[in-house]
């Protein structure tokens, strides 16, 4: 009962550092093309994860009939879902991406049905499309609102949600054999590998562009929080609240960060907050609310 506690704080936790990403994946996009940005990025987080190992913080045991698995994981979530965010994110707002997101418990909740086999109560089924009306209206109305938004940067963070969800369900799967210490310096080692050679090879970053890079203190900033709190947090924070929790159950408590990052978008960004933002945010998080209250007995905290 506790330890289903912990998971839940642990879901919340991640949500949260998951919506303030939005902002500083945008900002640091600005200084930066989307693979060398996402080299910065896993590279420093690797960096954390082996200081951690070296100095007995950490231990890691990945067996070796789990490599195979982990590596489907980590091809998924880091270097899929990341990939996709990256370049989407070149050409729709912070906020727009973040309510995006918020397809995910509905992807989520498909794929735990037909991969792992999990229930979803028909209240349940309420909740979610009460959500789902929260993500519409501030999608329709925001579609309306003549702000140039680029379909292609949709069509792809649309594709990072759906890849997200993929890595829910899975790591749901995973975390019965691995430890969430050990799958993170996992995903953090491969998108480590995968983006710094994606960038040298893509984007052409050498020895001197890095330099300039290391130089720009907000790029940094952006960075620091993106390596250490949304790439090894929200992979640590995750892979803990699913060892214990249901995968859709997760996916529903992510949609919180839809109003972390509409908010965060708003303060930092100045983007518009208008009334349709306030709306579609409460639909949103009363579904999550409800989604919970409404669990069966036997799987609520």
């Amino acid at each position: 009962m506790q330890q289903r506690t912990y998971a839940y704080i642990a879901a919340v936790f991640n949500a949260f550092f998951i919506g303030l990403s939005f902002l500083f994946v945008k900002e640091s996009l600005a200084a930066a093309e989307p693979f060398t940005t996402l080299a910065f990025r896993f590279a420093l987080s690797f960096a954390f994860m082996l200081v951690l190992l070296a100095a007995g913080v950490i231990a890691v045991r990945i067996p070796a009939e789990d490599v195979r698995d982990l590596l489907v994981l980590s091809l998924i979530q880091p270097v899929l879902f990341f990939s996709l965010q990256a370049f989407g994110m070149l050409s729709i707002s912070s906020s727009e991406a973040g309510i995006i997101s918020a397809f995910v418990p509905v992807f989520v909740g498909i794929l735990g049905l037909l991969l792992l086999g999990e229930r979803v109560n028909a209240k349940q089924f309420v909740a979610f499309f009460i959500s789902i009306a929260g993500i519409v209206c501030l999608f329709s109305m925001g579609g309306n609102g003549g702000t140039g938004t680029s379909w292609m940067g949709m069509v792809l963070t649309l594709l990072s949600a759906l890849a997200t969800s993929l890595y829910i369900v899975l790591g749901r799967r995973l975390t019965r054999t691995l430890d969430p210490v050990s799958l993170t310096f996992g995903m953090m080692l491969c998108g480590c590998v995968a983006f710094v050679a994606a960038a040298i090879v893509c984007e052409g970053l050498d020895a001197g562009g890095a330099a300039l890079l290391l130089g720009d203190p907000g790029f940094m900033m952006d960075i620091l929080y993106l390596g250490l709190f949304t790439s090894v947090g929200t992979s640590f924070l995750a892979m803990y609240s699913l060892k214990d929790l249901e995968a859709a159950k997760v996916g529903i408590i992510q949609n919180l960060s839809v109003v972390v990052s509409i908010l965060a978008g708003v303060l930092v960004l100045h983007e518009a907050f208008l009334s349709y933002h306030a709306v579609g945010s409460l639909l949103i998080i009363v579904g999550v609310v409800l989604a919970n209250f409404w669990a069966d007995p036997e799987t609520k905290p």
